[in-house]
This record gives structure tokens, sequence and C-alpha cells, in this order.
């Protein structure tokens, strides 16, 4: 009796130290646990790097059109690089007497700029992104969208004049000419 104890003690020891049905299936994702997750299989060209150009007259609706840009650009999982202000230019314009070249008033206006910069994009959700943004532009902003270039990057930082007047001092320095002018040599 004592050996039938023994067995079954080394027969329930021995089932013990046998993986169980848990173990073996694994750890799962608790998404996964009511739905499988389906890969989709079918791959879509992706644009790098898009600058979103907002230009206005007024500010503070461009300022808020900005905002709402990036939350849109953020719902639709597109990565935000940047998102920034260009320096303002201002223009003239001219009104005219009726029926004559004599000028009547003479504004200034400001053109303000405001880009974001979204990271790679699929273009199938590009349409409906831009569907989306336009429909919502407000009154008098006009926007531009486009892959962001070098040039892009250039027109985003303000020219400093009296920088570049020190270079071409310093390059005209360099001439044989003035530099034996100045005694130099």
């Amino acid at each position: 009796m004592l050996s039938a104890l023994a067995r079954g003690r080394v027969g329930l020891a021995a089932t013990r130290r046998l993986a169980t049905l848990r173990e073996k299936a694994g750890q799962k994702d608790p998404l996964e646990r009511y739905e499988p997750k389906f890969e989709d299989p079918r791959e879509y060209p992706e644009f790098p790097v898009l600058n979103v150009r907002l230009q206005g007259y007024d500010f503070v609706p461009l300022e808020k059109y900005q905002s709402f840009v990036d939350k849109i650009a953020r719902r639709f999982n597109f990565p935000i690089v940047e998102s920034y202000a260009v320096a303002a230019q201002t223009c003239r314009a001219l009104t005219y007497k009726p029926q004559s070249t004599i000028v009547a008033d003479e504004i200034e206006l400001a053109v303000y700029d405001r880009v974001v910069r979204i990271g790679p994009v699929p273009a199938p959700k590009l349409q409906l992104f831009t569907q989306m943004i336009r429909a919502h532009c407000p009154v008098g902003v006009t926007i531009t969208i486009k892959e962001a270039t070098r040039e892009d990057e250039q027109y985003r930082y303000i020219p400093d004049l009296m920088l570049k007047e020190k270079q071409e001092e310093l390059k005209s320095l360099d001439n044989p000419i003035v530099r034996k002018n100045l005694g130099w040599e």
C-alpha cells in the first residue's frame, strides 16, 4: 500500500513538471483577446516630408488654423516634424480715384506665413487630409502643400544684412588692389 501511495505521488509530481496550457500558449496582447489583428499586405507609396504652408493677411485666424492643421495631422497619425512661423512680408496696395491715375490711398499689407512640416505620409491618407483641411480653411488663408526642399529651409530664416555686408568686406580685402591701397603689401 505504501508503494502504491508512493507511485501516486511520483505520478502527481511528474505531471506538475509538465508545462501548463497557459504556458504553452504564451502571453497574448490584451487588444487581440477578442478580435484578431489583421495585417494589411498592401503597400502604398509614401511622401517623405511635406510642407503644409499657410498664408494669410490676418494673424489670429492663421494661428488658429495652424493649430487646427497640426491637430488634424496628429489624428491622421502623421508624424509632425516641426511647425514654425516665417517672418511676415509686407506689400503695398494702392487704390486710385475713379477714372483717373491719381492715388487715393496707399495701404501696407502684411502677409503672414506658417508652415507645418509632416513626416512620411501614405498617399491614400494624403488625399483625405488635404480635403479635410481645405474644407475647413478660413476666408483669406491660402494653403500650399508640397514636398520639402532646400529653398523652403532657406526661406525660413531672416537674412542678416550686416553679416552679409561684413562678409563682402572681408572678400574685398582678399583683392590684391585693395590690399595695396591699404598699404598691406
